[in-house]
C-alpha cells in the first residue's frame, strides 16, 4: 500500500531527520537555535509546520522540509547503504550513530529490494510549499 498525507504539527524540530538535515549556524544548541543550514522550515500561521507522511509497504516516514525528503532519497537510493557513523560523523554533535535517522529505520525498509521501489514512490512526492 501506498500512501502520502500531510498535517500541522506544532514543533517541525520532531521529524527524525530534522537534527540530522538542519544543522544550526547560530551558536546555540540545537534544540535552542533559530538558524539553520539548510533553513527551517516557515510555520503557516497558527496552523504550524508541515508534515509529510509517506506511507509505504506497511511502514511510514515523516518529513517536515523538502530537503529532509531530498536528504533520505539521496540516502536510500545508494545500492549499499553508507554505515550511520559515517553519517553521522558528517555532523559534528554530540549524538551518536545509533541516533541517526537510518539507524532508527526498521530493519525491513533497509533490504535494496525494498529500497527502490520506495525511492520510486518518493521521487513522484512533492513536499507541498504551503496549504
Amino acid at each position: 500500500m501506498k500512501n502520502t498525507s500531510i498535517k500541522y504539527i506544532d514543533d517541525w524540530k520532531q521529524s527524525p531527520m530534522a537534527f540530522w538535515v538542519h544543522v544550526e549556524i547560530d551558536s546555540k544548541p540545537w534544540y535552542k537555535s533559530e538558524k539553520f543550514n539548510p533553513p527551517a522550515p516557515i510555520q503557516i500561521g497558527a496552523k504550524g509546520y508541515l508534515q509529510l507522511t509517506i506511507e509505504f509497504n506497511g511502514f511510514s516516514f515523516l518529513f517536515t522540509s523538502e530537503e529532509q525528503l531530498n536528504e533520505f532519497i539521496e540516502i536510500m537510493e545508494r545500492k549499499l547503504l553508507p554505515s550511520t557513523i559515517e553519517l553521522s560523523a558528517k555532523r559534528s554533535a554530540t549524538k551518536g550513530p545509533n541516533s541517526h535517522w537510518l539507524s532508527r529505520l526498521p530493519g525491513k525498509t533497509k533490504p535494496w529490494k525494498y529500497r527502490e521501489k520506495l525511492v520510486k514512490y518518493c521521487k513522484e512526492v512533492q513536499f507541498p510549499n504551503r496549504l
